[in-house]
């Protein structure tokens, strides 16, 4: 895995996540179904975003326009591979990748005794915000779960 971190600005880092292809498991044909998931849904967004007109066109716009809404910090640690249990567990025991990577940046713009600083800050900056959402989202849930019975 080799990150990448770019200064946008003396205050603001993108961060990007170069993963290396893994290598499936002997005896095993196909990729893991979150990255099947992911292809596959890829995959659909860009047929509906070529069609000329209909809902699914305008399905896109305002997905899009949601999408263009979100900072490009989210969307580079979007790059990051997840924390899965599985992956937390082989890094435990010594044999997982999540441990070794390689930290590409300018040095001429960022020195690197920051490095660990802001890789810290891009992964913890948002993290209240994002349990707020979810609180609201949870105290929501149960005023809006009737109308998702109720058919159209």
């Amino acid at each position: 895995m080799r990150l990448f971190l770019l200064p946008i600005s003396t205050r603001r880092t993108l961060i990007f996540c170069e993963r290396v292809p893994s290598i499936l498991a002997p005896g095993a044909t196909k990729p893991p179904l979150a990255d099947r998931i992911i292809t596959k849904s890829s995959a659909v967004w860009t047929g509906w975003e070529k069609a000329e007109k209909g809902w699914q066109k305008k399905v896109t716009e305002y997905g899009n326009a949601l999408f263009r809404r979100i900072p490009f910090e989210e969307w580079g640690l979007k790059t990051l591979p997840p924390a899965t249990k599985k992956r937390l567990e082989e890094v435990e025991k010594g044999k997982g990748e999540m441990g070794e990577f390689e930290c590409l940046f300018p040095g001429k713009f960022l020195e690197s005794g920051r490095v660990g600083g802001v890789l810290e800050r891009l992964s913890l900056e948002r993290q209240g915000l994002h349990k707020s959402r979810l609180g609201w989202c949870l105290v929501g849930m149960p005023i809006s779960a009737p109308f998702a019975a109720v058919p159209v």
